[in-house]
């Protein structure tokens, strides 16, 4: 009896991430695996939510890094670009390129296991 029970899990874990899930759908997947309810589950996410924009508030650290999930988050500054002008490749004439005033913007970046992830499993 033992074996077909692993056997399932084995089979559940394969079908695992085949399809896109909604919101609702990783909540109910995350608290069918840990065996919590989904309100406290929906908690931690809200929680991680949280401390995520605290982090990237103006005086917040600008970095974050989610937890066994490979994924570090970061607040990064762009700089002014000035107006320039620009030949129209469908036109062939000249257009002015309106200048962006500085910014603040976000950047993603895999870490080691979410590449290991990606790059093992192809």
């Amino acid at each position: 009896m033992a074996i077909k029970k692993a056997k399932k899990t084995v089979v559940q874990k394969q079908a695992l991430g085949r399809e896109k899930q909604t919101r609702l759908d990783i909540l109910r997947t995350v608290a069918e695996t840990t065996g919590y309810p989904k309100v406290q589950i929906e908690a931690v996410f809200s929680t991680l939510a949280d401390l995520l924009h605290a982090h990237m508030r103006k005086r917040g650290s600008g970095e974050f890094t989610i937890p066994m999930a490979g994924i570090k988050v970061r607040r990064v500054k762009k700089k002014a670009t000035k107006a320039r002008r620009m030949l129209s490749p469908l036109t062939g004439q000249e257009v002015v390129i309106a200048g962006k005033p500085a910014r603040l913007a976000v950047k993603l970046t895999a870490l080691k296991p979410l590449k290991r992830a990606v790059l093992d499993h192809s």
